[in-house]
């Protein structure tokens, strides 16, 4: 499981942080390192979050008076929950 720090200038490259590794099906932390990979190799995660998880990212998004994010994250949840 990695997350993406930027692509190349053609977007057929990802570079990216790995920070977890699957053992049997079961995610398991590492100490984050770089990689590249092609883009045909990337596969999202269900990005489905729980309720207390929008808490924070609400916040911010008030805090910063972030309209376009508040209503964005609004959305979801009521899509998510």
């Amino acid at each position: 499981m990695s997350y993406i720090d930027s692509f190349s200038e053609d977007l057929e490259t990802v570079h990216m942080t790995k920070i977890a590794r699957f053992v049997r099906g079961i995610p398991e932390n590492i100490k984050p390192a770089p990689a590249t990979c092609s883009m045909s190799l990337i596969v999202p995660l269900d990005s489905s979050l729980l309720k207390e998880d929008y808490d924070d990212p609400i916040d911010l998004a008030i805090m910063t008076a972030d309209r376009q994010w508040f209503f964005e994250l609004s959305e979801k949840i009521l899509q998510d929950v």
